[in-house]
């Protein structure tokens, strides 16, 4: 070899396919955060020609990093480094200020609506209440540093927490003030989750861009007699939340 040649980034590896080291070889800028957060990544043709590959092995790797959720595709920008997704874990009942702290970001709720209607036959369903019987819905928006991450809707009935619409939901989990201003601690909840193709304006107030998808979780909580507390749907970015529960052998 000459004295200054420029060496290769990849290395070829026999039985290990070029696309897949040229993965690997972003994958590593990422974890080892010389490529952050929201930086743009050279473009395929740089790629190419720093790598000496061809554009189709950059072009598969890439869509292989944007299936796995590590870069995002921006039409008319460039392709970008995803920020990492939050883990929420399905094991015990959520918080999401204390699931905020564990994760190292700022959590804030931002109340959009609360309200005391009478509720549909859908909701009076989820509730085992009758039609048209009074509940108190509430929608409010989550974010982790100042950052939109989920849009939530809660219906209690107000046969069971009379005023709820007075308290301070902004700031106090809903758990805590049901437990401690009602005596009505949620001991057990059924919780679903399914993907959902997110509305134009749940788009918009969430900050997505127009391929992602939203998880959707429906939750309904019960009282140590099985009463039903509330019942509670929350749309959470695809792009930033993942949901993980811990498995034990019987």
């Amino acid at each position: 070899m000459k004295t200054g040649a420029k060496k290769q980034k990849v290395v070829r590896k026999t039985g290990h396919p070029l696309y897949l080291q040229v993965r690997d070889y972003v994958q590593d800028k990422i974890d080892s955060s010389r490529w952050g957060p929201g930086t743009m990544i050279p473009r395929e043709q740089d790629l190419c020609r720093e790598l000496k590959v061809s554009r189709i092995t950059v072009r598969e790797a890439m869509r292989i990093l944007v299936h796995e959720g590590r870069l995002e595709r921006i039409q008319g920008r460039g392709t970008f480094v995803c920020s990492r997704k939050l883990e929420q874990r399905l094991n015990k009942f959520f918080s999401f200020t204390k699931w905020a702290q564990q994760n190292g970001i700022r959590a804030e709720s931002r109340l959009l609506r609360v309200e005391t209607i009478e509720c549909s036959s859908i909701i009076a369903k989820h509730l085992s209440i009758s039609p048209g019987d009074r509940v108190t819905r509430i929608e409010r928006l989550r974010l982790g540093d100042g950052e939109p991450l989920s849009l939530e809707e809660i219906w209690v009935p107000v046969s069971l927490c009379p005023d709820l619409h007075l308290k301070d939901l902004a700031r106090v989990p809903l758990n805590d003030v049901l437990a401690q201003d009602y005596g009505i601690p949620a001991v057990r909840a059924i919780e679903t989750i399914e993907p959902k193709v997110p509305d134009k304006q749940v788009k918009k107030m969430l900050h997505m861009h127009q391929e992602e998808l939203c998880q959707l979780v429906e939750y309904t909580a019960y009282t140590h007699d099985s009463r039903i507390i509330f019942y509670n749907t929350e749309l959470y970015r695809g792009d930033r939340i993942k949901f993980s529960i811990e498995l034990t052998s019987a």
